[in-house]
């Protein structure tokens, strides 16, 4: 019995120690494990921080170019009227607008001054902001040459000269003075400019090439002349020695706004007096179609009959016969500026001696023709001397036709136009 006991007490002990042995080794287990975790987060752990993203800041957005600037090509016959810069900036611009598609105008004469010289429009040229009105009357220049554009209207940009009291007022070494002190000025109060100072030529060159670039198909030079209108005796000039002709200094400023104008291909053209298709004398303003005409590609004479004195070619009344007087004013022109040829030839005679003879040669139907071409004169749509009705708006165009000019300008102060037929039926 006592060997069964023991037998018994030796199986026992023997399971304990399996069981402490499988436990220990168990927990062992664990631990490996446990530390092997522990090993692995400290060996990720740096991987798993956040780097900071670098952050490229976005390029602006590019600005949209501009559209180009297109230029309307000049009509084979103008037909145009003029706009003050406040009628180009409302909606009379708009009234005018349509009644030039209905009527046939294809061609618009528009201020960049007002009357008084400041510049109607913003400039993005800076050496012209002095002479730029505070509130311009055409706010978006870019707009309305534009939509003159897109209407197939030729757009001329009209620039006066020598009357011009901003002008005047900032660059005053210019500046006609008066013998009794201070600027001299006309009898509507308006200043002017001497025409032999390089600083006008300069402003008029720079004014020109800005309308040029901001859209306009040709610039317009008007007051391109001495004064004519006031106390011309008290006018003390600044720079003008009046020991030279009044014409050889007006030459000299055609030539040197029109040259290099011409030159960059921007069409250039200049009002004159009416009367100056009459003579070449000078009219004591110093315009004289000789002197202009190489340094354009237009002139436009303002022929207006009822500038015209009375018993002008006897005509007791010369606005009431508006045909003739333009007709007249035109071919004179021509005859101006294209007088015959000479020709000398030399005759020996049988005593030895020689005898001169000249023989003249008319010009040739092309040479008036070209001539002519030049010619896109200023006519009459307002009452003076007369009540202007259609019929005689069309008399006037009728004789710049018959003259072989190239088109018609229509003038009235206040932009309101009779009614009248300004397409030729064929």
């Amino acid at each position: 019995m006592e060997t069964t006991f023991f037998t018994s007490k030796k199986f026992i002990v023997v399971t304990i120690i399996c069981v402490v042995l499988v436990s220990v080794f168990i927990a062992s287990i664990q631990i490996v494990r446990s530390i092997r975790a522990r090993s692995t987060v400290v060996a990720v752990a740096p991987t798993a921080e956040v780097v900071p993203k670098t952050i490229v800041p976005e390029s602006p957005p590019l600005a949209p170019e501009p559209p180009p600037i297109i230029h309307i090509p000049l009509p084979e016959e103008a037909r145009g009227i003029y706009w003050t810069a406040v009628t180009a900036a409302t909606s009379r611009g708009d009234v005018l607008i349509d009644y030039m598609q209905k009527t046939g105008l294809n061609t618009v004469v528009i201020d960049l001054k007002m009357d008084n010289g400041q510049l109607a429009f913003v400039p993005n040229d800076a050496s012209l902001s002095p002479y730029a009105m505070k509130k311009p009357a055409i706010q978006d220049l870019d707009a309305l040459l534009k939509k003159l554009a897109d209407d197939n209207m030729y757009r001329i940009a009209r620039i006066a000269v020598m009357r011009d009291s901003a002008f005047a007022s900032v660059v005053t070494s210019s500046a006609l003075r008066s013998s009794g002190g201070g600027l001299w000025r006309d009898k509507t109060g308006s200043a002017w400019i001497d025409p032999t100072s390089p600083e006008a030529v300069t402003y008029a060159l720079a004014l020109a090439r800005e309308a040029y670039a901001r859209g306009f198909d040709e610039v317009q030079f008007d007051y391109v002349r001495f004064a004519s209108d006031g106390r011309i005796s008290a006018i003390v000039y600044p720079l003008y020695k009046t020991s030279e002709l009044k014409v050889d200094a007006m030459k000299r400023f055609f030539a040197a706004v029109g040259d290099p104008l011409r030159q960059e291909k921007i069409p250039v053209s200049f009002d004159l007096f009416g009367l100056v298709c009459m003579g070449n004398d000078g009219l004591g303003i110093g315009q004289r179609l000789s002197d202009v005409m190489p340094s354009t590609d237009f002139v436009s004479p303002m022929v207006y009959p009822s500038h015209y004195a009375n018993g002008f070619q006897g005509f007791p009344n010369p606005a009431t016969r508006p045909y003739e007087v333009i007709k007249i004013s035109l071919d004179h022109a021509l005859e101006l500026l294209l007088p015959p040829k000479i020709e000398t030839m030399s005759i020996k005679n049988t005593d030895g001696s020689e005898t001169i003879l000249k023989k003249t040669i008319p010009r040739t139907a092309e040479e008036h023709a070209a001539t002519a071409k030049q010619f896109r004169p200023w006519i009459q749509d307002f009452d003076i001397g007369a009540v202007y009705t259609g019929a005689m708006i069309e008399a006037q165009i009728k004789a710049v036709r018959d003259a072989g000019g190239s088109g018609y300008l229509i003038w009235n102060a206040r932009n309101v136009y009779e009614p009248a037929k300004y397409v030729e039926t064929k």
